[in-house]
């Protein structure tokens, strides 16, 4: 009997790279096992066909496993790191103006809920988003999204939330489709009408929950724009039972849910999250050991956020060394906003993962990447170099990862590489 090897076929090859990453035993989401282990391929090529990845080998084996379309493109990767596209699966990209003068505030002593109270915070967002229109918003975004690509990030979602009306919620939910129509990075889109209750609306908010789920969820899922439906369970936001009937209203029209847990007070809103599948539920800065116990093995990813808790001078951060020792796949995003955390781009996250939440530079480039993809219900398609998903993939002019977030505030992004397709070089 005469063995066969099986011959791949590429369109795309990412050839002579001096290193690239892979994780050997990747999370595949519930039930099964969480893996923090890297590993540096030396002298690599990578394949890929119609955007999806066909091989991963060394450079003087690829001919012999891989046949190359008469009409190839040849990537040239000499002198050159590839890491997955990174994964930003909590933002707030979608604002107008700036609140610099709350973070001066900040500074002086106010707290995030006192300067909600007086008026700031999201109802100052508000009324900016409110005022401008669907090109001028995206004007503002775009520069955000440049500013992410050029850090390394393929994947970004982006949350609504500032019109908190549904005239001003649906137009902020067309910006984002005019941002995905404009640029190649993965967009994905988060309905959030229940970020805040509005100023006028605050002595009646169960009537603003109902209005939320009777009116807006359906209207937002005729669009079929958003994929996740968002609530920030906290006090003075939504309580536990408000959320639940939101996110419920939600599931019924094929919003999956996600939940703003945990973020200044412990409420129940993990044991929510738990209760109705929530794919991530995220910032879990107050989160206890009874909280982690009760995400372990739910499915849940655990989305911590090291931006907001720096940005917000916190006297401690997420537990997330507790969450991996605990089996977890923590994964790790921006929440980049124009009030709690104006931090934008994976480098610098990468540096505060490891600086605030001492986590490893393998711990967080996977929670970076391939934890943060299954945040977004794409862990198996995006997050890591692997056979079967699409290529994605950033590349630095550095020798090893492990220098992303070493080099604090500095970018040594040399292109991206999205669903089989070069960025910022033919």
């Amino acid at each position: 009997m005469t063995n066969h090897k099986e011959i791949a076929y590429a369109d795309f090859i990412l050839h002579n790279l001096d290193s690239a990453v892979i994780y050997p035993n990747p999370y595949r989401g519930k039930g099964t096992k969480v893996g923090w282990e890297t590993k540096e391929l030396k002298k690599v090529s990578i394949a890929s066909k119609k955007g999806k990845i066909v091989w991963i080998g060394n450079s003087n084996e690829l001919s012999d496993n891989v046949k190359i379309a008469a009409n190839a493109k040849f990537y040239n990767g000499e002198g050159l790191l590839a890491v997955p596209g990174f994964v930003d699966s909590h933002t707030h990209l979608l604002y107008a103006g700036n609140r610099a003068d709350e973070f001066e505030m900040r500074v002086q002593g106010k707290t995030y809920l006192e300067i909600l109270a007086a008026g700031g915070g999201i109802l100052n967002t508000t009324n900016a988003v409110r005022s401008l229109s669907e090109e001028e918003l995206f004007i503002e975004t775009a520069n955000r999204i440049e500013l992410a690509m050029q850090s390394g990030v393929t994947t970004i979602e982006i949350k609504t939330g500032y019109g908190l009306d549904l005239k001003n919620e649906l137009k902020m939910i067309k910006v984002i489709e005019m941002l995905k129509e404009a640029y190649p990075i993965r967009i994905v889109t988060t309905f959030m009408g229940a970020h805040a209750v509005p100023a006028d609306r605050t002595n009646d908010s169960d009537s603003f929950v109902d209005e939320i789920c009777k009116e807006w969820i359906p209207a937002v899922a005729e669009t079929k724009c958003a994929v996740f439906n968002d609530v920030f369970t906290e006090k003075k936001a939504f309580s536990v039972e408000q959320s639940r009937k939101i996110l419920n209203a939600g599931l019924k029209f094929g919003l999956k849910p996600k939940i703003h847990a945990d973020e200044v007070n412990v409420l129940g809103g993990v044991d929510l999250a738990v209760e109705v599948g929530a794919v991530s539920a995220d910032h879990l800065l107050m989160t206890n050991d009874e909280g982690i116990k009760k995400l372990a093995g739910s499915g849940v990813i655990p989305t911590v956020l090291p931006g907001t808790s720096t940005y917000l001078m916190e006297s401690h951060h997420a537990p997330a060394r507790k969450m991996i020792q605990a089996g977890l796949p923590v994964a790790i995003a921006s929440d980049h906003n124009p009030g709690s955390c104006q931090f934008l781009g994976a480098n610098i996250i990468q540096s505060m993962a490891m600086l605030q939440l001492r986590m490893s530079a393998s711990e967080s480039l996977i929670a970076g990447t391939l934890h943060a993809a299954h945040a977004l219900s794409m862990g198996n398609e995006i997050g890591a170099i692997e056979v079967g998903r699409y290529m994605d993939i950033a590349l630095f002019d550095l020798e090893s990862f492990k220098q992303i977030g070493y080099h604090i505030g500095q970018n040594y992004l040399h292109d991206l590489i999205i669903n089989g397709e070069p960025v910022y070089s033919d």
